[in-house]
């Protein structure tokens, strides 16, 4: 297995709505991370749909995002872990929040329009993510990684 690409962001907010297709705007009769319907289903912090997903995951920020392209699944999920298919109209996606309409970031191009990706999507508290002899001084924040493939 292989990353063919990779890309890290910061939300320095205490909550993150979601994620959506960056581009899904373009096109009128797509949804986006708003049109979702929360369901109450396994693993109940995360419901996918079609072009987003709606996350229910909140602070002590900061979130610390980290987007991956594989060639293959990369295995090695998270013990809070979700994996499954994710449409995605423009092939670019991006953090979404509510807490400030003005912020912008970044956006990662998977290369391909139109196509339903393999995703897997690991959370951590940054806490949980050090090493031990770290983790003895104060931290705060979480952890999201996003691998496609």
């Amino acid at each position: 297995m292989r990353l063919l690409a990779g890309l890290s962001d910061v939300v320095s907010l205490d909550g993150l709505y979601g994620v959506t297709d960056a581009g899904a705007e373009g096109f009128p009769d797509e949804p986006a991370v708003y049109d979702i319907n929360w369901w109450d289903e396994e693993p109940g912090w995360l419901t996918a749909g079609r072009n987003a997903i709606m996350l229910d995951v909140s602070g002590p920020g900061p979130f610390h995002l980290r987007w991956e392209h594989w060639d293959q699944d990369p295995g090695d999920p998270a013990e809070r872990s979700w994996t499954g298919r994710l449409y995605l109209v423009s092939g670019r996606i991006t953090a979404y929040t509510l807490e400030d309409d003005g912020e912008t970031y970044e956006k990662f191009d998977l290369g391909q329009a139109g196509v339903e990706w393999n995703c897997r999507v690991d959370w951590w508290s940054l806490r949980e993510a050090l090493r031990p002899e770290f983790a003895v001084h104060p931290v705060e924040g979480q952890i999201l990684r996003f691998r496609f493939w």
